[in-house]
């Protein structure tokens, strides 16, 4: 009985002090990576500091371009259905249903998708979408700015005819729940645009350095899926003072190449000393999400 339990306490011995060495170089491996992580955020946060260029304080003043100032249209107008997607339109098979059998001269389509896709017979199954891709695009990343640049192209695309005088913002899971002539005389019928905006007395994405521009008074929130009259169109397309400061102060935190919290806190659960300095980074930053807050807040700023 003893003897072996004194083999099996010397073989555990044995087994320790030969593992002992392959646990410290484990550890001095978390340590280096720690290091670059470290340093790598650190670095980020440097970047993207060094790249902040100050807006004009000047108050905005919002006019339409001499090419598209409002005129009184005469003529059938049509809705635009301005579709913003990640590649291709999965549900295309209901919207075909919901186009068939109308007059061409009440709809237009527009679709941005990623750079270099085309919608023909092989990508998409519904002939209405044939070539409605904008000729120019631009990626769109989750979270960032580019999401609203997007919008802004296919508003400015959409205003290049005339006879479009709604514009309604789709992404590629949106689906159509009334019949298309419900949904023009609705429209139609009325004057005003349709935006969904709040203000959200919990969240914390304003920041100050936004004012004079945007004022904390002028900040909302809502969904970025809307429905515009041709002059909120415009104020939205045409936008070049609200727009320099949502790209500068609300940007999604951490960006999306450093986004991997659970790995990150992993990582650094070995090096206290840079997990509470990356807190304190994440700390300073707002989580901003400029397509939950840009057309509510521009349109309340700009007051039309």
């Amino acid at each position: 009985m003893y003897k072996d339990f004194h083999g099996g306490n010397h073989e555990m011995m044995k087994k320790m002090k030969s593992s002992k060495p392959q646990h410290l170089l484990w550890f001095g491996f978390k340590i280096v990576i720690a290091l670059c992580f470290s340093s790598y955020f650190v670095f980020a946060y440097l970047n993207l500091h060094s790249q902040v260029k100050l807006p004009s304080l000047h108050p905005p003043v919002f006019h339409a371009s001499p090419s598209s100032r409002s005129r009184h249209f005469e003529g059938t107008p049509k809705i635009a259905f301005l579709f913003l997607a990640r590649r291709d339109l999965p549900l295309d098979f209901l919207w075909d249903s919901f186009f068939k059998n109308v007059d061409a001269t009440k709809f237009s389509i527009y679709i941005h998708s990623t750079p270099g896709f085309v919608f023909n017979e092989t990508t998409t199954r519904s002939a209405f979408f044939h070539g409605q891709q904008l000729n120019y695009s631009i990626q769109v990343i989750w979270g960032e700015s580019s999401m609203i640049e997007a919008e802004k192209l296919l508003l400015l695309a959409a205003l290049h005819d005339p006879a479009n005088q709604r514009f309604v913002l789709l992404s590629d899971s949106c689906v159509p729940l009334y019949s298309f002539s419900y949904l023009y005389s609705y429209l139609m019928s009325s004057s005003k645009s349709f935006v969904d905006s709040f203000i959200d007395v919990e969240e914390d994405r304003y920041s100050p350095k936004m004012s004079p521009i945007i004022r904390r008074d002028k900040w909302r929130k809502g969904s970025q899926w809307i429905s515009l009259v041709r002059r909120h169109a415009k104020i939205v397309a045409e936008d070049y003072f609200v727009f320099p400061i949502f790209k500068e102060f609300c940007k999604r935190w951490p960006p999306k190449d450093v986004d991997n919290r659970k790995e990150i806190h992993q990582i650094f659960d070995v090096a206290q000393y840079f997990l509470q300095t990356l807190l304190r980074i994440f700390k300073q930053h707002r989580n901003c999400i400029p397509d939950e807050h840009y057309v509510q807040t521009l349109l309340s700023v700009s007051n039309p």
